[in-house]
């Protein structure tokens, strides 16, 4: 079944498509121009330029087959007007023929139809171009201007009036974002406009250009085609990306959350504008509290560094404006959470007995600012001091592995919180005899 339904698809298809090739259109002072194809209707609408020697061609595969037209409907035979043809075989031809008509062959009881529209008559032109007033600039541009532009009109079989949409290329130079590249690159922008070139918002150029409409393109393929232009366009739209970079930020022997940043964290802003137009950039840095939020600073320039040194929530925004302040980006921001500071220290460890475990006497960490540690004898006497929380004591002294039992540490380190906290007590070095040591 399936097969069948598909070979008379097929040769339904194969039929319209030889009917249409038995048309031929020809004539007038430049080639014709195919502007319409109605599949539902069985319609074809050309354009001619001047009537003059045009001709339409029918060819069959019988000689008995009869020229019509129609002005407004062919539904019913009625509507039908006869036109006379010169047979030539199985082609017939007819001449003399007046625009405004929808022509057609009764081949058989099959019928496919042609309109004729001559475009001499019809032509676009334009005096004037202007962006118009109505235009919200800083998204979209409306052209306006002074101009010619009779309705090209054209009936359905049916009696409906229809009408060939137009179409104009406006052309201006602009500015593309290149993600790839990190920049905005130069490029010739050409839109095409359908119908009525005034009542369709066009993209915003990104940079000062002249913006030229030419067309229509009709007008184009008779060798017709008109032009107007604004010779310099100052434009107020903008459009901005951003990324962030962070630079640099503390290491951790903890497991943090997705999003958390380690104090003190180094982080690197940069807004990319289509410059010269994009010229003022304000960062704004808020740290979010229960009692509102706290503006913190406050930058004027592309790109911006800032170093999270107090736990919390933040927010950080972009504004950018045009030159002349008309037009504004703000729609960009980023959440920063920086993680509360956490310090453990151990009270034992195995220097040299279990290398690779618990040999090393370092604290556990997260978010630390600033960090000092030291190891002290139970006569008070200096055996390690570091500054790096990552960082810590082997259990050696000169060299050579202290005795086991208890030593002194002190411990200060400034946290997210602002503030500076000491901690101190004793670490235990636990080690079987075979370690030689000395005591210092």
């Amino acid at each position: 079944m399936f097969r069948m339904i598909m070979s008379s698809m097929l040769a339904l298809m194969l039929s319209e498509a030889t009917l249409w090739a038995q048309y031929q259109v020809a004539g007038g002072a430049k080639k014709p121009l195919r502007v319409v194809e109605n599949t539902a209707y069985k319609l074809q609408v050309y354009l001619v330029y001047g009537m003059e020697g045009v001709t339409l061609s029918y060819t069959s595969a019988s000689a008995s087959h009869r020229w019509y037209r129609y002005k407004t409907k062919a539904a019913v035979e009625d509507e039908w007007e006869a036109v006379p043809s010169m047979q030539n075989g199985t082609t017939s031809t007819i001449t003399n023929l007046s625009e405004g008509y929808g022509y057609f062959v009764n081949d058989g009881g099959m019928k496919h139809y042609i309109w004729l529209i001559d475009y001499s008559k019809y032509p676009f032109k334009i005096s004037h171009l202007k962006v118009g007033e109505s235009s919200d600039r800083c998204s979209g541009l409306r052209l306006d201007g002074s101009t010619d532009m009779p309705t090209l009109k054209y009936f359905l079989p049916d009696g409906k009036e229809m009408e060939v949409k137009r179409e104009f290329e406006v052309s201006y130079l602009t500015q593309t974002w290149s993600k790839s590249g990190k920049k905005f690159i130069e490029e010739l922008a050409i839109d095409t406009l359908r119908g009525n070139p005034f009542a369709t918002q066009i993209r915003p150029p990104l940079r000062d250009t002249k913006i030229e409409l030419t067309g229509d393109l009709f007008a184009r393929h008779f060798g017709v085609e008109q032009s107007a232009a604004i010779d310099l366009f100052e434009t107020v739209a903008i459009e901005v990306h951003a990324d962030t970079l962070v630079s640099s930020e503390s290491k951790t022997n903890l497991s943090r959350k997705a999003g958390e940043l380690l104090a003190p964290a180094d982080v690197h802003f940069k807004a990319y504008a289509n410059t010269p137009v994009a010229s003022l950039f304000v960062w704004q840095i808020v740290k979010k509290e229960p009692t509102g939020d706290r503006p913190l600073v406050r930058f004027t320039e592309a790109e911006m560094d800032y170093t999270f040194d107090t736990a919390g929530e933040y927010k950080v925004t972009l504004e950018v404006s045009d030159r002349s302040g008309k037009c504004t980006h703000n729609e960009t921001s980023y959440n920063i959470h920086i993680t509360e500071t956490i310090v453990k220290v151990p009270n034992v460890f195995t220097p040299g007995d279990s290398p690779g475990v618990n040999d090393i006497f370092k604290v556990v960490h997260k978010s630390v600012v600033r960090f000092r540690a030291w190891v002290f004898n139970r006569w008070g006497n200096e055996l390690y001091h570091w500054t790096d929380p990552n960082g810590g004591w082997d259990g050696k002294y000169r060299g050579k592995y202290v005795p086991a039992g208890a030593y002194y540490y002190v411990i200060e380190y400034t946290g997210t919180d602002g503030k500076t906290h000491k901690l101190s007590g004793d670490i235990n070095v636990v080690r079987s005899s075979r370690i030689n040591s000395q005591t210092p």
